[in-house]
């Protein structure tokens, strides 16, 4: 089988390598191969992981198909997240991340299900050892390969145990997210919180631009913090969702501003246009069961299915949880994420192009609180060149910061009594 070298010019996925060489638990080098219907990855580490290092589980799921391998705290040399696969293979993407404390992961979707087997190879001949993901599509009357989720519930944080280089069925226990949490009294506030969430996170990269390597995830993280600064004073605590580059499933999200009591809530991202670069402007989001308009509705789908992109399989919603928007409980709610809405994109209108110089709505899970304000905000589209590189500018995010700042302070001085 043919293999071919696999290089991406962005910095290492996971750890603090610099040189790597000497570094144990680093994926140096992937390489991919297609023939005869089969494809083969192999991720080569260095000579200095140890059989602990090594140590991997994976699993399959169905619609859509995909395969998920799990790894203790290992280092790409190059980013996975960008890599081409072969067009007529059953892989389509590949992906990782770090997925929760202690534990990298890498999700591989396929176009359908197929054969896979996934294996380890010992060091040989001053060469490290080798992950193998083989895929190979069906044949007349075989059957797809089902690596099923086990059952139990490992200690929060656990990663994959040390194990024989071979094929392993051990499946990750269920997600276990970091916890924010803090203390509020039943007493007069004397505070208000604000909770900034970056969108993405971990395995799941969000959108990433074609000529500067900018991705969503790390996007967000920055000008969270950004905002943050600018917000922080005697009357505003600032929690942000996540302050490193982890995983964080969407419904976790929400539950961090319920959890703390939070004024309001509000979620940065970056998106891009599948198929127009000339798509731009920032906007800003609210919930609802119909979306506002069609590009609104396609932006919910996609940030909807990020759970899914990430390696996680979660029922399907409650009848409960479905109709939270009609709640009573909730309509207080959305007239208050309105006034938060346009309070920012007010602000963002100063310092950049808006889309829609109108609030939009659409059925986002990340804002489906029924107590707390939230609000989505797009920040630009990474697949518009000029948009591309005004993100990219420290300068520019600076300013974005700025604005984003005085809509959600300019909110709490004229909506809420404290």
């Amino acid at each position: 089988m043919a293999f071919m070298a696999v290089a991406v010019f962005v910095p290492p996925l996971v750890g603090n390598s610099q040189d790597g060489n000497d570094t144990p638990g680093l994926v140096e080098e992937m390489r991919v191969g297609q023939e005869n219907g089969r494809t083969r990855i192999v991720l080569q580490f260095n000579e200095a992981t140890t059989e602990k290092e090594f140590a991997f589980r994976w699993f399959t799921l169905p619609e859509p198909a995909r395969v998920v391998v799990d790894f203790q705290d290992i280092t790409f040399k190059n980013s996975p997240n960008m890599v081409k696969l072969p067009g007529d293979g059953l892989a389509k993407g590949l992906r990782a991340g770090r997925f929760r404390p202690g534990t990298v992961r890498m999700v591989l979707d396929l176009t359908k299900s197929g054969r896979v087997n996934v294996f380890g190879i010992p060091p040989r001949g001053g060469q490290g050892p080798r992950l193998v993901i083989d895929l190979v599509q069906l044949k007349k009357g075989e059957k797809p390969t089902n690596v099923p989720p086990p059952e139990d519930v490992v200690t929060t944080g656990d990663a994959p145990q040390p194990t024989k280089p071979t094929k392993i069925e051990d499946e990750p226990a269920d997600v276990v997210p970091p916890q924010v949490t803090r203390d509020v009294s039943s007493g007069p506030r004397e505070r208000v919180t604000v909770v900034l969430d970056a969108g993405h996170g971990g395995v799941d990269p969000g959108a990433c631009s074609k000529t500067i390597k900018l991705c969503e995830k790390g996007l967000t993280l920055e000008m969270t913090k950004l905002v943050r600064d600018r917000l922080r004073s005697d009357k505003i605590e600032v929690i942000l969702t996540r302050e490193t580059d982890v995983f964080i499933p969407l419904p976790e999200r929400p539950r961090v501003a319920q959890r703390n009591n939070a004024d309001l809530f509000v979620s940065l991202h970056a998106d891009i246009h599948p198929t127009k670069s000339s798509v731009k402007g920032a906007t800003v989001y609210m919930v609802s069961e119909k979306a506002s308009d069609k590009e609104a509705a396609r932006l919910a789908n996609s940030e909807n299915e990020r759970d899914v992109l990430a390696g996680v399989a979660f029922g399907k919603e409650s009848k409960e949880v479905q109709s939270i928007l009609l709640s009573l409980v909730q309509r207080d709610t959305l007239n208050n994420s309105v006034y938060l809405a346009r309070s920012v994109l007010d602000e963002l209108g100063s310092v950049t192009e808006v889309r829609k110089n109108e609030v939009l709505y659409a059925g986002f899970r990340v804002l489906k609180s029924p107590d707390v304000p939230s609000i989505l905000v797009e920040m630009g589209y990474l697949s518009n060149p000029q948009e591309e590189r005004q993100l990219g500018d420290p300068n520019y995010r600076r300013k974005l910061a700025d604005a984003l700042a005085r809509g959600i302070r300019n909110y709490v001085q004229q909506n809420i009594h404290y």
